[in-house]
């Protein structure tokens, strides 16, 4: 009887689990959503375009209006207008459109914060990114580098930094200790804007933007812009040919590794152990992937973008980056946790005194 009950008890506990099993759901619109994301993308380039948020700036005007002064076809202007209002990028009330504080902050040309550079960046790409099947089958960019698509493109491209920079440098200058340092090194730091932040906050740091000639005339700019070309120098060279210089006690390497391949990056972190002094530190920084290269899913697009526009560029992971820099010869390797919502990873290391 004992045995009966048990056997019972047994296939029972063997059923229970057939009953419990779930239907596994999945979001019908996600399919749509990701393949019309560029939808959004392309409304925000084409009102950049149109200079619609800067024409908004300190007034409201309706859709007629705006197409009065663009020129732009009335209906069609108002299609887009509704569709950035339903984006959050504008207010509308009684047919009138005004920015929203997110837009005023962003883009509205003159804003401390203005963003436009980059907005107009992302959409001279979108071209190329139409090609994207091309590059996954050939491995190889369907485009030329912005240094070879002519001034404009090139001026354009290194505004959209600086503006993105900004924020990142400031945050950058609060977290890093650059106490006792007196010269960095920022290679391939287009506009400067890293070592216009790092001196700002450390009175006794100079600093070196180390980019090409033709990125340093925009570089002086935006420098003298600050009134900083006392603080920071243009150094003209090619990091892919040419050496780094010697003498410098930090050393800054931000979003250029995403665009090399392993070779290369191996050989950057060789000549920025060549140009430190003993103790020096270098401070890296770009959109790192995890670990086992599932995501984040911003660093895996960034990726992307580097298939289509270089020969060699992927995303790396934070691991295979430090691995690098051991491999030359840096130690006290670590990472610098920052804040949401920056997206970037960020590692410091040190060179060895001649003891060590």
């Amino acid at each position: 009887m004992k045995k009966k009950i048990t056997r019972k008890k047994t296939e029972k506990s063997k059923a229970t689990p057939s009953r419990k099993k779930s239907k596994e759901t999945f979001d019908p619109m996600k399919v749509m959503s990701i393949s019309s994301a560029y939808w959004q993308s392309k409304i925000l380039h084409t009102a950049q375009r149109l200079n619609i948020f800067t024409r908004l700036k300190d007034r409201s005007a309706s859709a007629s209006e705006l197409a009065a002064e663009i020129p732009a076809d009335p209906r069609g202007l108002d299609i887009l207008l509704i569709a950035a209002t339903s984006m959050g990028l504008l207010d509308r009330k009684k047919e009138k459109y005004r920015n929203t504080p997110f837009a005023k902050t962003f883009l509205v040309s003159g804003s401390p914060r203005y963003q436009g550079g980059i907005v107009s960046m992302f959409d001279s790409w979108y071209g190329a990114w139409g090609d994207l099947d091309q590059a996954v089958r050939t491995g190889k960019p369907v485009v030329d580098k912005p240094h070879d698509q002519g001034p404009e493109a090139l001026r354009s491209y290194i505004y959209g930094m600086h503006y993105r920079a900004i924020a990142q440098g400031e945050l950058l200058a609060r977290k890093i200790d650059f106490s006792g340092r007196r010269q960095l090194i920022d290679i391939a730091g287009g506009p400067g804007t890293f070592c216009m932040k790092f001196c700002e906050r450390n009175p006794k740091l100079s600093a070196t933007v180390f980019d090409l000639p033709q990125t340093l005339e925009v570089t002086r700019e935006i420098v003298g812009s600050f009134g900083m070309l006392d603080r920071v120098t243009l150094k003209p060279g090619n990091y892919l040919e040419d050496s780094f210089g010697k003498g410098y006690d930090a050393l800054l390497l931000s979003s250029m590794f995403n665009q090399e391949s392993p070779q290369v990056i191996k050989e950057i972190f060789r000549k920025a152990y060549e140009a430190l002094d003993p103790k020096g530190m270098i401070l890296i920084q770009d959109q790192m992937l995890n670990r086992d290269k599932t995501g984040p899913m911003l660093s895996a697009l960034i990726g992307v973008n580097q298939l289509v526009h270089t020969p060699g560029g992927a995303a790396y992971s934070e691991k295979e980056l430090a691995d690098w820099m051991k491999g030359v010869g840096f130690r006290k390797i670590k990472p610098v946790p920052l804040p949401s919502p920056s997206p970037f990873t960020v590692l410091v290391g040190e060179k060895p005194s001649r003891q060590e």
